[in-house]
């Protein structure tokens, strides 16, 4: 109703400069085709909240059927939980379609990291108490069929595409075989890939080295003394060897680098590049695939 009357917004605007508002907001319209528009106009309603209201009491004076659109304190209590529980899918899909860099290294992190959090929720509303907040169960409801479309689309990073996903994550200078260690992950998942991982680099890039498969690649000089001490502890027992290990086992083998930063994944890649040419253009070909064009989000 408000979107389509400027006269209507324009009292909106005149009851937030009635309390002294810092910032006049107008609403925030719901979208479908567009991500995250219900949580932003939740988040906008919440934010103006008692102007809205002054502004619905008049409206309710001018036509009482307006009535309908008041909302009682039980529903602003929902919009509070909807707003935890869709925070960071707005968060993270917000992230994606804005970042200028590659995004397809995050997508299994993201997709754990929304599984976690709805987990955190439903463990969070199973000790809620049913018989004084009998609407949990709609919030119980909605988390179950979260996760089961959040199952849904990450079922479709398996199968073919699998070793892509796997192959750019590893391609994270700042994580590497580090994705694996995080829960539900398991030693055979790092064992797997990493041999895909040279598989890969061995049949479509191996040519592309500069440097004799006989010579020692460069190592990365580490900046700090943790670094430097961690590298030492890390090439312990895999000195003997090492000058014949291929660019793609040198660079599993190192350190990770940047993961203390805000350093973006191509940026650490031109930094490294000398030490892994070959692998670089390995990084370039696959991070090049935007993570938002197979990244999904349910909406519903």
């Amino acid at each position: 109703m408000m979107s389509r009357s400027g006269t209507s917004t324009e009292l909106l605007l005149q009851k937030q400069s009635e309390q002294d508002s810092d910032r006049l907001l107008r609403m925030v319209g719901d979208i479908p085709i567009r991500w995250n528009s219900t949580y932003d106009m939740i988040l906008r309603a919440k934010r103006i909240r008692f102007p809205l209201r002054d502004w619905l009491d008049e409206q309710i004076l001018k036509d009482p059927s307006h009535e309908r659109l008041s909302l009682s304190n039980r529903d602003w209590k929902k919009l509070d939980y909807l707003i935890i529980l869709l925070r960071p899918f707005a968060e993270y899909t917000s992230l994606i379609g804005n970042s200028r860099d590659a995004t397809i290294n995050h997508t299994w992190n993201v997709y754990n990291a929304l599984f976690d959090h709805l987990d955190v929720i439903r463990d969070q509303l199973d000790r809620k108490d049913l018989e004084k907040t009998p609407w949990i169960l709609e919030f119980i409801t909605a988390v179950d069929v979260g996760i089961a479309k959040l199952k849904e689309y990450y079922s479709k990073t398996g199968g073919p595409v699998e070793m892509q996903y796997a192959l750019a994550a590893m391609l994270d200078p700042s994580q590497k075989l580090d994705i694996f260690t995080a829960p539900g992950w398991g030693r055979t998942y790092s064992r797997k890939y990493t041999k895909d991982f040279v598989d890969h680099w061995s049949d479509n890039y191996q040519t592309l080295s500069v440097t004799g498969d006989d010579e020692p690649r460069a190592s990365i000089a580490p900046q700090t003394l943790n670094g430097i001490f961690r590298q030492q502890r890390q090439s312990v027992g895999s000195r003997v060897g090492s000058a014949v290990m291929n660019e793609a086992e040198l660079y599993l083998r190192a350190p990770v680098i940047g993961e203390d930063s805000e350093i973006p994944v191509l940026q650490l890649w031109k930094r490294i590049e000398h030490s892994y040419p070959s692998l670089a253009s390995m990084a370039r070909d696959i991070l090049a695939i935007p993570g938002m064009s197979i990244f999904r989000i349910p909406q519903n």
